[in-house]
Formats: structure tokens, C-alpha cells, sequence
């Protein structure tokens, strides 16, 4: 993995589900944690200056997609010996047959092999090749989308010694500029904030620069916290790397028969807007080992049980990724206000007013399709919203 780069996207953020995931494995959250950063909160810098804070009593972990892989891979291979599991990088599937029970993996250009399964598990991301199949041989009904936005990754330093500017080091940095373009950076260790440029696919505001000094000037004149933070080289190699946008999956249902499986990105891709790809995906796997020990390793029960289970929360989450955040500026200050009040009469009244959708999401496990149902109102809201 030496030719991976050491940074990929914005960052993970793992809040309560995916951490519940984690903590099943004996040191595994601690050993992440300790190559995170803990976030307190988010700073939302508006266009004229105005600051608005949102603190969270419970902090979210915020680490490099990379960093968190290059974790997991490590605890796998020091609990599970070579003849238990076998790891092959850069594979690309190519091939499944569903009735031999084989699947067919590039390793480059020239080199190929095939291998039986038993069980054949796709946890192969957005544009899964196993869900292509079960697709086009097994009439699973399912639907790709691209949500609105695309981005561009940003990584900058968190302080400037010559200006003595810096932003708070345990924050998320929000901005936002009229023309629906926003950033969103994350501290990372060691002084450094990852995050992206967003905005609407037909209206890149990059677009039309050319110059490294452009792209510093502008950066300087719509965010210009961040302009004082951006080097040139860091400028430049924004005018490089490409437009990137978000494919979202929605699928009827997450497996086939008694033999294959769809997890995470494969089964549920969502927008990143509320952070629960990661967690959720790890939600799927703790729930996966729960049903296996309810069903002794039975998997043409825990199959089936499985999409029982996780596709109306899929489908909830979809929901939830996609309107729980307005566009429109009056309907941000009353997200705010609800989000404040909410927390204040939850602290009151525990019993009886449960969070506001973003801290039901974030602070607590409720399954996606309970915080839908309690959050319906107001997910309605932003929808009709978006609609005019």
C-alpha cells in the first residue's frame, strides 16, 4: 500500500453508531482514537463575517479515510494468521457466476484469478460490481443517483505563524458564500485541516481560473479566514486534482438467496451531509455479527433477517442525508434555533422531548427509520423547500 496517497476526501466522522460498532473489538476505538482528533463542535463563518457556534456535548471523532483503513487492515492481520485470511490489494472483480459460486478478480492488465465462495460479501463501495450482477441476474431492483453537489478536496494548515491567523484546533470550520457554494475543513493531527469545496455540478466557482494566484485571490475574497491559510503550492494543486461528485445507491432489498451479501457503500450509499457513510456501514457490521450469533451462522436465515432489518433504515437514512440540511437561509436560522431549543428543553424534560434531528442522528444508536419518524415534520419541510 506504499503508492496509496496519505490523504483521500474530507475526513471520517465517527460519532455514537459507528463507534458502537468499533467498540466490539477489544482496543479497537482506542487505537483509532488515538490518531483522531475530538471535535467539540462546529463554527459556521458567514459571508460578512457574523459567526454562529453550534458546541456538541458529545464530541465527534474526525480521522483520515486512510489512516482510519491502515488501522483496520492492522487489526486484521495481527488477530487472523496468513491461512485465515488472505488480503490482495489493487483486485478488481470482474466476473461473479452465482450458479458455479465463483468470482473472477484483475489483478492488472494481463493477470486474473477465480475463486469459489461460500459466501460472497460486497463491501465493494458505490459502483459495486457484485451488486451489478445480482442487478442484471437476479432482479434486484436498485437505483443510482448523483446528488446535486460536487467538490473539490481542500487540505490547508490550521495556523499561519507570519499573519497569526488560526482557527480553533478541536472545531469543524463551516463557510458559506451566496451562491450556494460552501467549505467545510476538519482539524486533523498535526495542525492540519482536510475538508472541501462545495457547490452546485453546473456552478463551479473554480472554474475559469487558471493561475495559482487566482485561486489564492479568490480564495482571499470569499473565505478570507481560509485565504490567509492557503499557500500557493496548495493553490496550485486545487486548480489540479478534479471535480469530484457523490453516487448514491438505493436498493429493495441486500442479498441474494443464501450466498450473497451487500454492506455499506455497496447497499445504501447516501450524500455525506450528516457524515453516516462510515457510520452506518459499521452499524452494518455489528448488526451483521448480532444476527449471526442469533442465528448460529445459519446464512439463509441471517440473510434475509440482515436486508429485513437494514433496508427501511437504509431508505430512512437516504431521507435524512438529503433534507435534513436546508439551503435556503431562513430556514438555516430556524434549524439552529430548533437544534438550540431542542437540546435545552431535552435537558429539562428528558423524558418527554427527545433531540433535534442532526443531535438524534449524531449523539445516539435510534435506528435511522425512528429519527426519520420523530424528524418527519421538518424533513418535509426542506423537501418542499428544495422544490421551489
Amino acid at each position: 500500500m506504499s503508492d496509496v496517497s496519505s490523504e483521500r476526501t474530507f475526513p471520517i466522522s465517527l460519532q455514537e453508531r459507528g463507534r458502537k460498532a468499533l467498540r466490539a473489538i477489544k482496543g479497537l476505538e482506542e487505537a483509532i482514537a488515538a490518531q483522531s482528533v475530538f471535535c467539540q463542535g462546529t463554527i459556521i463563518y458567514g459571508k460578512k463575517g457574523k459567526i454562529r457556534q453550534i458546541p456538541r456535548q458529545t464530541p465527534v471523532l474526525t480521522i483520515d479515510r486512510n489512516r482510519l483503513v491502515s488501522i483496520l487492515l492492522k487489526q486484521l492481520t495481527e488477530t487472523y494468521s496468513h491461512n485465515q485470511v488472505k488480503v490482495h490489494f489493487n483486485c478488481q472483480c470482474t466476473a461473479v457466476d452465482g450458479t458455479a459460486k465463483t468470482v473472477t478478480l484483475k489483478l492488472n492488465q494481463e493477470q486474473s484469478f477465480t475463486t469459489d465462495y461460500d459466501l460472497l460479501v460486497g463491501a465493494d463501495g458505490a459502483r459495486s460490481q457484485i451488486r451489478e450482477y445480482l442487478s442484471n441476474n437476479a432482479g434486484l431492483v436498485c437505483s443510482q443517483n448523483y446528488v446535486p453537489d460536487a467538490y473539490k478536496s481542500v487540505y490547508l494548515s490550521r495556523l499561519n505563524p507570519e499573519t497569526r491567523w488560526e482557527l480553533e484546533p478541536n472545531k469543524i470550520h463551516a463557510f458559506t458564500l451566496e451562491n450556494k457554494a460552501r467549505m467545510l475543513m476538519v482539524p486533523q493531527p498535526g495542525d492540519h485541516l482536510n475538508g472541501v469545496i462545495i457547490f452546485d455540478h453546473q456552478n463551479n466557482p473554480l472554474e475559469g481560473l487558471s493561475t495559482k494566484e487566482e485561486v489564492k485571490e479568490f480564495f482571499e475574497k470569499n473565505f478570507p479566514i481560509l485565504g490567509q491559510l492557503m499557500s500557493l503550492e496548495e493553490a496550485q494543486m486545487l486548480l489540479k486534482r478534479p471535480v469530484a461528485r457523490v453516487l448514491t445507491v438505493h436498493c429493495e432489498r441486500f442479498h441474494e438467496g443464501d450466498s450473497v451479501l451487500l454492506i455499506g457503500d455497496a447497499a445504501h450509499a447516501v450524500s455525506p451531509s450528516i457524515g453516516q457513510g462510515c457510520n452506518s456501514s459499521l452499524e452494518d457490521v455489528l448488526i451483521l455479527g448480532q444476527l449471526l450469533e442469533q442465528y448460529g451462522n445459519d446464512w439463509g436465515q441471517v440473510l434475509p433477517a440482515f436486508s429485513q432489518q437494514r433496508v427501511s433504515d437504509a431508505h430512512a437514512l437516504r431521507e435524512l442525508s438529503d433534507y435534513t440540511f436546508p439551503r435556503q437561509k431562513s430556514l438555516i436560522v430556524e434549524f439552529l434555533l430548533r437544534t438550540m431549543i431542542k437540546r435545552l428543553f431535552h435537558r429539562w424534560f428528558p423524558h418527554w422531548v427527545k433531540p433535534f434531528v442532526f443531535d438524534l442522528v449524531l449523539d445516539t444508536d435510534l435506528p435511522y427509520s425512528q429519527v426519520l419518524s420523530l424528524s418527519q415534520g421538518w424533513i418535509n419541510k426542506v423537501k418542499r423547500s428544495s422544490l421551489t
